[in-house]
């Protein structure tokens, strides 16, 4: 979804609240003898009516974007309670003012009208737009926390590839492999990757899978004949976006518990590209690894799937199997 129609969703769910929040009073009027249009009219177009509305709009607004953000989060507590009394005084004197002379002393406390019903509608406000204000603080410090978990995990698992990698291509320049030069061509690209490109919260698609692939082409220095890769990619990947390294994790997963130099195993990867979307489907056998505190890709994909859950609510189903001898993978992702 774009930023543009997220915006006009937005507006348009705005609209649609107010415009139900503020029927509620000529809805449920308790002096109305059943439903009457004319009477259901005159609600609507009642000065009174149209007066507390356009305050309280003009109160949740204030409150949302100017009074809880400068005032109550920045802990300027006193002055938030003044802007409070402000308000709530602002409100019964305009209350007072509408009423009919005739009428002050007796309405303005028991009025459906006056100040009783519109000051219970002016705490509804007030509530909402701190519910509205705690969400947006909880999502923003989710993410938050999320980013930071992001680049600790570069931090530990980067490291932890590139010293094996550069052993490996130390070996292959003893021998004096031609293997070496094209080896340090795929490591300088996803170092590349990781450092500038990846820091956006989409990319090319095409650049991930080019990530992966470069990444297998490394991993396959460092392991015997044993060892049976099968890589796949499907489709076209060009002109298509995705958060970054959303699918290196559990790649990593496989070759971290695939991989044993005594042990015969499989690793197949298969990533199907489509026009709106993507899957990725991968199977290992589990052999035994030294346990290494850190480097754990279960993290990463605990967080993987925090990532998704975030950057692709209802457009994704990842499935995992756990089992005895063997890990299974299957990832939809659509992309559009």
């Amino acid at each position: 979804m774009t930023a543009k129609r997220k915006r006009i969703l937005l507006i348009l769910s705005h609209i649609i609240s107010w415009l139900v929040f503020l029927s509620l009073p000529t809805i449920f009027n308790p002096h109305k003898n059943g439903f009457s249009l004319h009477s259901f009219t005159e609600d609507l177009v009642d000065t009174s009516r149209w007066i507390n509305s356009f305050l309280l709009i003009s109160v949740f607004y204030v409150n949302y974007y100017i009074a809880i953000p400068r005032l109550y989060l920045q802990h300027k507590y006193l002055a938030y309670f003044l802007s409070f009394l402000g308000c709530f005084g602002v409100f019964f004197l305009l209350n007072y003012l509408i009423l009919p002379k005739e009428g002050r002393f007796i309405h303005a406390s028991v009025g459906f009208f006056g100040p009783s019903f519109n000051f219970f509608m002016l705490i509804i406000v007030y509530v909402f737009s701190f519910a509205m204000c705690a969400y947006e603080q909880w999502q923003t410090t989710k993410e938050q926390m999320l980013n930071t978990e992001i680049s600790f995990l570069k931090a530990q698992i980067n490291p932890h590839f590139l010293f094996n990698t550069l052993n490996s291509i130390y070996a292959l320049t003893l021998v004096k492999s031609e293997k070496a030069p094209d080896a340090v061509v795929k490591l300088s690209g996803m170092m590349r990757y990781a450092v500038s490109e990846a820091s956006q919260s989409q990319v090319s698609l095409s650049k991930e899978v080019s990530y992966i692939t470069n990444y297998i082409e490394l991993q396959k220095l460092r392991i015997t004949d044993k060892i049976v890769i099968t890589f796949d990619v499907i489709g076209d990947p060009e002109n298509k976006q995705i958060a970054p390294f959303l699918l290196i994790p559990f790649v990593e997963n496989a070759f971290k518990y695939g991989v044993n130099s005594e042990e015969n195993s499989d690793i197949w990867i298969r990533i199907e590209i489509n026009e709106d979307d993507l899957q990725m489907q991968i199977e290992n056998n589990k052999v035994f690894v030294r346990k290494d505190k850190n480097y754990g890709t279960s993290l990463g994909i605990k967080n993987t799937k925090e990532r998704l859950h975030l950057m692709y609510p209802g457009k994704h189903l990842l499935k995992i199997r756990d089992g005895k001898y063997d890990f299974s993978v299957s990832l939809y992702i659509k992309l559009k």
